[in-house]
């Protein structure tokens, strides 16, 4: 019995020695690393990962790539295998027949080994062409502020506008760039921080980072004497008002308490009230300055007397 399997094991090894000696064809899939796209362009599609190539050659060989674990990457050059013409043609799309870039394949290969087929027999490539456009920066801010504060004006974003390099398709619908957001409580004081920009992919920004102010300052009451004005009266006419002046009570961050006077408001009635005899004028504020905040005015409708 032992002589029997040892004669069927070396019959065995005959055979297959005579096997491995013969030529075969297979099919092997390699990965596929993508190098050199057209300048100023973007691939936006995903051609193969992976190429399926029919390759002839003997059995040893064969074997030999059978039982590796991994193949080293084909190297796909896209200039080179598609013509460099392509970093100049305003064309967005291609399609490149496998029969052109066969033997730049084979050359990385092997030569103990044929290829007879490439798959997929044709590749697709899709681009976008790479501009630059200027974009507004909008704050994502959020925050809280500590009682007794106020923002007396807009959230500052300093450069307001970047430049933003892309593909075209993307920055012809991108109408502004956010900052990465941030929030912030209690605020007591004006807040100063230098911000990064949300990341968006396939873009780059110039500048990265922007600077972002927030105006808080503490406010306090006011209150002011204002001289009513009578508006559209005839120099011929002279009326009194009853009383001459409105008091007004409003709100003011501490830096501008001691600038806003009297004279920064304009307290109004209307003469055309006057004609249509009412009892009362209605007082109007037609002036105030910016940053102010809660204004009041007492009274609000005020007596006339018209003296001939």
């Amino acid at each position: 019995m032992v002589i029997y399997l040892v004669c069927v094991g070396i019959a065995s090894v005959f055979w297959l020695l005579n096997a491995l000696e013969k030529e075969y064809e297979v099919e092997l899939s390699f990965p596929v690393r993508y190098t050199n796209h057209p300048k100023n362009k973007l691939l936006v599609n995903d051609p193969p990962s992976h190429f399926t190539l029919d390759v002839k050659s003997y059995g040893f060989t064969l074997l030999r790539y059978k039982l590796s674990m991994a193949f080293s990457p084909l190297v796909f050059n896209i200039n080179e295998f598609g013509g460099e013409s392509m970093e100049d043609s305003s064309r967005s799309n291609y399609a490149l027949s496998s029969r052109l870039f066969r033997n730049e394949i084979a050359d990385q290969l092997s030569n103990e080994l044929t290829i007879t087929g490439v798959h997929p027999d044709t590749i697709y490539f899709q681009f976008d062409r790479i501009v630059s456009q200027k974009k507004k920066v909008e704050p994502a801010i959020s925050f809280q502020l500590k009682k007794q504060h106020y923002q007396y004006e807009s959230v500052q974003v300093k450069p307001d506008s970047v430049i933003v390099h892309g593909p075209e398709s993307i920055l012809d619908t991108l109408k502004i760039i956010k900052t990465v957001a941030q929030h912030y409580k209690e605020l007591a004081q004006t807040v100063q921080r230098n911000v990064p920009l949300q990341d968006i992919k396939h873009l780059e920004f110039s500048p990265k980072r922007v600077v972002v102010q927030i105006p808080i300052e503490e406010f306090t009451e006011k209150e002011l004497a204002v001289p009513v004005q009578i508006q559209g009266i005839p120099d011929s006419i002279h009326i009194s008002l009853f009383p001459a002046e409105v008091k007004l009570n409003f709100l003011v961050g501490l830096s501008r308490f001691s600038s806003i006077t009297s004279n920064d408001f304009e307290a109004i009635v209307s003469y055309e009230d006057i004609l249509s005899q009412k009892d009362y004028l209605p007082v109007k504020l037609e002036k105030v300055p910016p940053h102010l905040k809660a204004v009041n005015l007492a009274p609000r409708r005020i007596e006339y007397l018209i003296e001939k």
